[in-house]
C-alpha cells in the first residue's frame, strides 16, 4: 500500500508537468498554423496589390473622368516605396490632369517636388501634340514652371528647349512672341534656343526657325533696354545670364554659316520680318562684342554675310533701323580693331538692305 500511494503521488505531481508540455506543443503548433496563415495571407495581399499595380498601370494616364482620377489619385497615394513612385510618375503624365498653376484640367493636390516636376515634364510631349496651341501655344507651360519654381523646384531647361523646338512645335505654332516671353521668365533657356536654330529644318512649318531665333534675340534686347527692371534682382540675374551664354551660342551660328542663309528660310507662319530679326541680331552682336574677344572675332567676321542674306521681300529696315546704328556703334566703341577689319563691308552690306544712316534718312 505504501508503494501504491508512492505511485499515486508520483503520476499525481506528472499529469500537471505532461497536461503543460501537451500544452506548449499545441501553442507552438498553433503558432505555426498562424504564423503560416499570416504569410500565406500577406503572400495573397501582395499578389492581389500587385495585380491592382499593374491594372493601375493600364488606365491612370487615361482616365480623364474628373471623378475618377480624384479617386484613382487617393488610391496611387495610399501605396508606398518604388511602387508609388512608379505610380504616381504615370500618372502626373495624364493630358487629363491640370498642370500646377494652371486650370485647364482635373486639378489635384500635389508636392511640387524635384522629381514630380521632372515627371509632369515627362508628359508635356504628348500633352502638347494631343492639344492644338490655338491662340495660346504652349498653354500653361509658363505659368506651370513659375509655380514650380517659386515652390523651389528646379527645372532641366533642356528639356523644355527640346519640347518648344520640337515636334510638337508643329502642332503648337508658337510665334516669336511665346520664345521671347519664354526668355524673359527663364533667361537659362537663351542659350540652348540659340542652338536649337541649328537642328531646325529651315523649311520647318510655320516659320519655326526664325521665330525661335528671334523671339530669343527680342528677350535679349528687353534685357539690355532694362525692360524687365532695371533695379530688379530678375534684371540683374537675366543680364548676366544672357551675357555669359548668348555670345557662345552666336558665336557659334554665326561661324558655322547658320545665319547666313536666311533668303533660304521657310517665313510662312513667322510672326517678324527678317530684316527686323537681323537688326536685333546686329543690336546684341554690339551689346556682346565685350564679354570675350574670340566670340567677338566670331560673331563681327560673319555678320556682312548675315545681313547680305535677307531675301529681297524683306528688304528695308523700317523703324528699326536704330537698332543697326547702335549696333554698329557698340561694335566700333568696344572691338575697334574688327571694325577696322570688317565695319566697311558690315556698312556695305547693311546699306543693300536699305536706308540706317540717320543722313540717309534726311536725304530722302
Amino acid at each position: 500500500m505504501l508503494l501504491m500511494g508512492l505511485v499515486t503521488v508520483v503520476v499525481t505531481a506528472l499529469i500537471p508537468i505532461f497536461l503543460w508540455r501537451l500544452g506548449a506543443k499545441q501553442a507552438e503548433r498553433d503558432s505555426a498554423m498562424t504564423k503560416r496563415q499570416a504569410e500565406t495571407l500577406l503572400r495573397q495581399e501582395q499578389i492581389l496589390r500587385h495585380q491592382r499595380r499593374d491594372a493601375l498601370l493600364e488606365i491612370l494616364d487615361r482616365a480623364s473622368d474628373a471623378a475618377h482620377l480624384a479617386l484613382l489619385w487617393r488610391e496611387v497615394r495610399g501605396y508606398e516605396g518604388s511602387d508609388k513612385d512608379l505610380l504616381t510618375g504615370v500618372f502626373r503624365t495624364n493630358v487629363a490632369l491640370a498642370l500646377p498653376g494652371t486650370s485647364t484640367g482635373v486639378k489635384v493636390v500635389d508636392d511640387l517636388t524635384g522629381t514630380a516636376v521632372s515627371q509632369y515634364v515627362d508628359g508635356l510631349e504628348r500633352r502638347f501634340t494631343e492639344r492644338a496651341g490655338g491662340i495660346n501655344p504652349y498653354d500653361g507651360l509658363l505659368e506651370f514652371m513659375e509655380t514650380a519654381t517659386n515652390q523651389g523646384a528646379e527645372f532641366e531647361m533642356s528639356r523644355i528647349v527640346r519640347l518648344v523646338t520640337g515636334p510638337s512645335a508643329e502642332i503648337q505654332r508658337p510665334s516669336h512672341g511665346f520664345f521671347r516671353k519664354l526668355v524673359n521668365a527663364f533667361p537659362s533657356t537663351a542659350g540652348g534656343l540659340l542652338h536649337a536654330v541649328e537642328r531646325i529644318d529651315s523649311r520647318s512649318f510655320g516659320g519655326l526657325k526664325l521665330n525661335v531665333l528671334t523671339g530669343t534675340l527680342l528677350a535679349v534686347k528687353d534685357v539690355e533696354l532694362g525692360r524687365l527692371g532695371q533695379r530688379s534682382i530678375l534684371h540683374s540675374y537675366a543680364s548676366t545670364e544672357l551675357r555669359d551664354s548668348v555670345p557662345q551660342a552666336l558665336a557659334f551660328l554665326l561661324h558655322r554659316d547658320n545665319l547666313r542663309s536666311f533668303s533660304q528660310w521657310s517665313l510662312v507662319g513667322s510672326t517678324e520680318p527678317v530684316s527686323a530679326t537681323v537688326a536685333w541680331l546686329v543690336r546684341a552682336v554690339g551689346w556682346l562684342a565685350d564679354t570675350d574677344n574670340h566670340l567677338a572675332m566670331r560673331m563681327i567676321e560673319n555678320l556682312a554675310a548675315a545681313i547680305e542674306s535677307i531675301p529681297d521681300s524683306d528688304r528695308g529696315w523700317g523703324v528699326d533701323d536704330s537698332d543697326v546704328r547702335q549696333g554698329f556703334e557698340w561694335i566700333r566703341q568696344k572691338q575697334p580693331a574688327l571694325w577696322d577689319a570688317h565695319g566697311t563691308a558690315i556698312q556695305a552690306a547693311a546699306s543693300s538692305i536699305g536706308p540706317w544712316k540717320k543722313d540717309q534718312h534726311h536725304s530722302e
